[in-house]
Parts: C-alpha cells; sequence; structure tokens
C-alpha cells in the first residue's frame, strides 16, 4: 500500500493519535503552549473562518510537513494540534506529522464543528 492510500485512511499500521477537546486546544493556543493548524480548504477557511490563533495550510499541500516543522521553530517535539470541518482529515494530517517525525500530536476532536458549536473564537481568513 502506498502512502496515498494511507493517507486517505488506509493500511495497516494504525498509529494512534492523541484526541484534544476543542476548549483545551483554544485554551493552550492562548497560553502559546501549543501550534495550532487548520488543514481544510481555502474556501472553508473564507466561509467559516479559522480558530484564531491557527495556522492554516491544506491537508493537500506537499509542503505541509516542513511548514509545520518551519511554524515549531524546527523542534518536533513542540506540541502541535491539527483541526479540519470535522476530524477526519486532521486526523489523517496527524498521522502525517508523527510519522515525519513529531512526538507530541494531537487531532482536535469534532474539528471546527465542534469549535463553533463552543463558541470558540474564530477570526477572519486573511490571504
Amino acid at each position: 500500500m502506498g502512502l496515498f492510500d494511507w493517507l486517505l485512511g488506509g493500511g495497516g499500521n494504525k498509529t494512534a493519535i492523541s484526541q484534544i477537546d476543542p476548549a483545551t486546544a483554544n485554551d493552550r493556543v492562548r497560553k502559546k503552549d501549543l501550534i495550532l493548524v487548520d488543514v481544510r480548504t481555502e474556501s472553508e477557511w473564507q466561509q467559516g473562518g479559522v480558530p484564531k490563533g491557527a495556522h492554516t495550510i491544506t491537508l493537500g499541500d506537499p509542503r505541509l510537513v516542513d511548514t509545520v516543522y518551519g511554524l515549531m521553530k524546527e523542534d518536533a517535539s513542540k506540541p502541535v494540534a491539527v483541526i479540519c470541518r470535522s476530524g477526519m482529515r486532521s486526523g489523517r494530517a496527524a498521522k502525517l506529522l508523527a510519522a515525519a517525525g513529531f512526538t507530541d500530536v494531537s487531532n482536535v476532536r469534532g474539528g471546527m464543528m465542534a469549535w463553533t458549536s463552543a463558541n470558540l473564537p474564530v477570526k477572519q481568513y486573511r490571504r
């Protein structure tokens, strides 16, 4: 099975990724104790905004791993969480980061659906 299949959820390697609830993720981002990466599409960011404090990098961006590594100031042990609409794409992104050597990766449980349901802060997307 190839990398593409694995990214889409296939494969026998079921790396367990920790889940973080939206309120905890928001609190840790505010305290600068967590880097939050929104892996949705640009049209989703434009339509629904972006979690306040999040960085935007689509799951399909081939530079995803390198960009996150740069955000972490080249320290793959720093905590990072990923978010998407419902938690599926961000789960794949989290597995990709873990496979690339990031050691403290979490998936935001329920994604933006849960984030907005919890009335957590969202900012307007700007390029």
